[in-house]
């Protein structure tokens, strides 16, 4: 990338912000909770990064990311530091350094359990984080989101073949009747189901 006298960089100041503090494995072993303690700050985060495509224009949005988790652990710290620190400990002592959590059930079972009591904070369930969820944010819209140079959207056009009718049905080896895995239903080749 090069750069020319027109380009703008932030100040020191505008790029100072706290460090969240912790080890590697306190990181991993409070992940879980913590993507669902900042889950809003996370994603305005990775939206503006999307939409902007310049990581100076989101700084604030990195820093609201580490200001939540900094006060994540603070929360942690203050109300579950024992089962906290002994599930990380263990973690970091995990077998080849691997930080397997198939060698910490225990510890991190008693670590959700102070979470959920203390912090009213529940490990999400698998597949949370895959899920399809709608953010809602309060920064306005850039005028070029996806840098493809029009504001104007028009959805693509699908060339989306005719189905095939009865009479053309019976082309298809798979269509017969009696196959050796179940059999086609007739209706399936209808073309008022594609209407």
């Amino acid at each position: 990338m090069s750069f020319t006298h027109d380009l703008k960089l932030p100040t020191y100041e505008e790029l100072e912000c706290p460090v969240v503090n912790v080890s590697s494995a306190a990181l991993r072993a409070g992940s879980f909770h913590l993507a669902k303690y900042c889950d809003l700050q996370f994603k305005e985060f990775m939206l503006c990064r999307q939409e902007e495509q310049d990581p100076r224009k989101c700084l604030n949005e990195s820093k609201d990311v580490t200001l939540c988790s900094i006060d994540f652990f603070r929360k942690v710290r203050d109300t579950c530091n024992d089962t906290f620190t002994t599930f990380w400990t263990c973690l970091d002592n995990a077998r080849e350094g691997e930080m397997s959590f198939n060698y910490c059930k225990q510890e991190q079972r008693a670590f959700e359990q102070c979470a959920k009591d203390k912090m009213n904070l529940e490990r999400p369930e698998a597949g949370y984080f895959s899920m399809v969820r709608m953010h809602d944010s309060k920064r306005p819209i850039p005028s070029d989101p996806f840098r493809i140079g029009s504001v104007d959207r028009h959805p693509p056009k699908l060339d989306i073949p005719n189905p095939p009718s009865l009479s053309q049905a019976n082309e298809y080896p798979e269509a017969k009747l009696g196959m050796k895995f179940g059999q086609r239903k007739p209706w399936m080749f209808e073309s008022k189901l594609w209407d």
